[in-house]
C-alpha cells in the first residue's frame, strides 16, 4: 500500500511542526505496516521529510491546487493523509472493498458538532483512501473555478464533499467511520468516552493547534523514556 502526504517548507513555525509530525507519522506507519511505501508530495524546493521512500515534486501553485495535482498523478491504491496523523493499527484491509474513493465521516461521538460546518463538510479529508486518479483530476478542475483563498485552503475539502454528496456522482464512494479511521484525540472539554474510543481507532488525527500540542507533548514524553 502507498501512503502519500503533502507538505511544503513555508519557513514558519507551523511548517517546522509539520516536518516533525510527518516524521512521527512515517514511523507509526512503518511500525504497523512494514510493507507500506510512504511518499512525500511537495514543491521543487522543500527539503524531503526524513524516512520517506520517495519524494514527488511539482512546480509551485496555490497549496490546495498543488496537493490535488499530486493526487491526480498517482494510479493504484493510495492512502492520502495529513502530516498530523498517527497509525495505531494496520489499515490495508480497507482496500479489499470495492470503491474509487473512500472518505471518512465526522463520526466523532466525543466531540461537539460544529453547527453549520459539519453539515456543509460532513467528511474530513485528512484521511482518504483512493484508487482513482480521475476523481482528483476533477477536484482540481473544479477547484480552479473557486477564489484564490479557497485554492490555498479548504477549497479542496469543500469540492470533495460536494462531489461525494452529489446524487449524480459518477464515482463509487465508500464512507468509513471517522471514529475508526480519522479519530481526533480528546481534549479536556470533550465528552468522557474520548479516551476509551481513542484506543480502538486505527488512525488518530491530531488536527488543529491544540491537538498538535498534545502530540508534541506525547513525543517529548516518549523521548524522555528512551533517553
Amino acid at each position: 500500500m502507498n501512503i502519500g502526504f503533502y507538505h511544503i517548507d513555508t519557513q514558519t513555525p507551523d511548517s517546522d511542526i509539520g516536518y516533525l509530525c510527518a516524521r512521527e507519522m512515517i514511523k507509526s506507519a512503518k511500525a504497523r505496516m512494514q510493507s507500506c511505501r510512504v511518499v512525500h508530495f511537495t514543491d521543487l524546493d522543500s527539503p524531503a521529510v526524513k524516512g520517506v521512500d520517495e519524494v514527488r515534486r511539482k512546480p509551485s501553485e496555490p497549496m490546495a491546487l498543488l496537493r490535488m495535482r499530486h493526487h491526480a498523478g498517482v494510479p493504484g491504491d493510495w492512502l492520502f493523509v495529513d502530516t498530523d496523523v498517527i497509525f495505531q493499527k494496520p489499515v490495508q484491509k480497507v482496500f479489499k472493498n470495492p470503491f474509487d474513493i473512500a472518505v471518512t465521516t465526522r463520526n466523532w461521538p466525543h466531540l461537539k458538532a460544529a453547527v453549520g460546518f459539519t453539515e456543509k463538510m460532513p467528511f474530513n479529508t485528512g484521511v482518504i483512501f483512493s484508487r482513482c486518479p480521475a476523481f482528483w483530476g476533477e477536484v482540481y478542475t473544479r477547484l480552479r473555478l473557486l477564489g484564490p483563498d479557497l485554492q490555498e485552503w479548504m477549497g479542496d475539502q469543500e469540492v470533495i464533499c460536494n462531489m461525494v454528496e452529489d446524487d449524480a456522482c459518477r464515482y463509487t464512494i465508500a464512507k468509513l467511520k471517522g471514529s475508526q479511521y480519522n479519530y481526533p484525540p480528546a481534549l479536556a472539554e470533550d465528552f468522557d468516552d474520548g479516551k476509551a474510543s481513542q484506543a480502538e481507532a486505527a488512525i488518530l488525527h491530531y488536527k488543529g493547534p491544540r491537538r498538535k500540542t498534545l502530540l508534541l507533548g506525547r513525543l517529548k514524553q516518549e523521548s524522555r523514556r528512551c533517553a
